[in-house]
C-alpha cells in the first residue's frame, strides 16, 4: 500500500492514450492526479506554461531518440530541470537503459511491473527532487542573507563572490570532486555571514581597530557556526566559516587550530580571503599591485599563517589567467 502522502503528487504522463489510461488504473486515481501529454512536444508545452508537475512518467513509442532528446532538454533548463523524469520501458536492451540515464532520466523502470513497486519508485525520485529543491532554496536564503551583511561594508561590494571565485578555481585546480568544489563555493559565499552581529562603525572604519573592537570581529567565525548549526543542509559548509582564519601554524582563530587538523578547504578559503583583502579597496588603503600581494602571500606562507602549497596553486591561476571573468575584473 502506497502512503497517503502521495495524495498531493501531480503526474504528467507522455504515452498514448491507452498507455495513460492503464497507468492510471495501475495506480489508482484515488492516491494520484493526472495530466495527459500524446507527445513530447505537448509535454515541453505544458512544463513550459508552468503546468505543476511533480513527475513525468514517459512510456516511449517506437522512436526512443524522440523522446530521448526531450529529457536531454528538460534537464537542461533551470524551469524544468527539478522535475523527476521517470522512463517505464516495456522491452529494452542493456543499452537502451544506458542511453535513458545518459539522457539525464532520474530512474528506467522495466515493465511489466507492480502497482507498489511503479508507485514507490516514483515517490522516492519526487522525494529526492524535493529535497535538492530544499537545499536550493535554503542556499538562496542564506546567500542572500550574506549579501545583505556585505552591503553593510561599503568597501567589500563583490567580495564573497570574488573569494567563491578563486576557492572553486584553486580547488579545481588541486582535482577536487564536483560535490567537493559545491561543498567550496557555499563556505566562501558564506565564510562572512557571522558579520551579521558586527556593527557598522567598526566594519567601515577607516583607521586601524582598537583591540576592543579587534575582539569583535573576531568573534563572526563562530557567530556564522552557530548561525548554520541547525541546518543540516550545510554541515559540511560549518567547518569552512568556523575556521577559515585559523593557520596552519595554529595561531589563527576561534579555536587555534592548525597543522593536520586543519582540513583543506578553510584553508583553500583562507588564501582566497587574504588575496581578495589584498587586491580591492580597503577603508585603511587602496588595493595593492599584483607583485606586491604575492610578496605578502609567500611571505605569510613561510611564516605558516598560510598553506603555502595553495598559494602557490592560487599564484599559478592568477599567472596563467585560468580563472574566469571575476578574477580578471579584480585584476584589471
Amino acid at each position: 500500500m502506497i502512503h497517503q502522502e502521495a495524495l498531493s503528487n501531480h503526474l504528467l504522463v507522455l504515452a498514448d492514450k491507452a498507455e495513460a489510461d492503464r497507468l492510471a488504473a495501475m495506480l489508482g486515481r484515488s492516491i494520484w492526479t493526472y495530466s495527459h501529454a500524446p507527445s513530447p512536444g505537448d509535454a515541453l508545452s505544458k512544463l513550459r506554461k508552468g503546468l505543476r508537475v511533480d513527475a513525468l512518467i514517459i512510456i516511449p513509442g517506437q522512436k526512443l531518440s524522440v523522446f530521448l532528446e526531450l529529457c536531454r532538454t528538460l534537464k537542461l533548463q533551470a524551469r524544468t530541470s527539478i522535475v523527476p523524469a521517470i522512463f517505464l520501458l516495456e522491452s529494452g536492451s542493456p543499452a537502451d537503459r544506458v542511453q535513458v540515464y545518459q539522457a539525464g532520466a532520474d530512474d528506467c523502470i522495466g515493465l511489466p511491473t507492480s502497482r507498489d513497486e511503479l508507485g514507490l519508485r516514483v515517490l522516492r525520485a519526487i522525494r529526492a527532487a524535493q529535497a535538492v529543491n530544499s537545499l536550493e532554496d535554503a542556499t538562496a536564503v542564506i546567500t542572500a542573507l550574506a549579501n545583505a551583511i556585505e552591503g553593510k561594508d561599503s568597501y567589500t561590494c563583490g567580495h564573497v563572490e570574488r573569494v567563491a571565485t578563486y576557492a572553486v578555481e584553486i580547488g579545481k585546480s588541486m582535482k577536487l570532486g564536483a560535490a567537493e568544489l559545491q561543498t567550496l563555493r557555499a563556505g566562501a559565499l558564506l565564510h562572512d555571514i557571522g558579520k551579521v552581529t558586527v556593527p557598522d562603525q567598526i566594519l567601515n572604519k577607516p583607521g586601524q581597530l582598537t583591540h576592543d573592537e579587534m575582539e569583535i570581529v573576531k568573534r563572526h567565525p563562530l557567530v556564522g557556526f552557530e548561525i548554520l548549526k541547525s541546518m543540516r543542509t550545510f554541515e559540511a559548509v560549518r567547518p569552512i566559516v568556523r575556521w577559515h582564519h585559523e593557520r596552519p601554524n595554529g595561531t589563527g582563530y576561534p579555536d587555534g587550530v592548525g597543522g593536520d587538523d586543519l582540513p583543506l578547504m578553510p584553508r583553500i578559503v583562507a588564501v582566497a580571503d587574504c588575496f581578495d583583502a589584498l587586491s580591492s579597496d580597503r577603508p585603511y588603503r587602496p588595493c595593492l599591485p599584483l607583485d606586491e600581494c604575492r610578496t605578502i602571500l609567500e611571505a605569510g606562507a613561510e611564516r605558516g599563517d598560510l598553506d603555502g602549497r595553495i598559494v602557490d596553486t592560487l599564484m599559478h591561476i592568477v599567472g596563467q589567467g585560468t580563472a574566469d571573468l571575476q578574477l580578471a575584473t579584480v585584476l584589471n
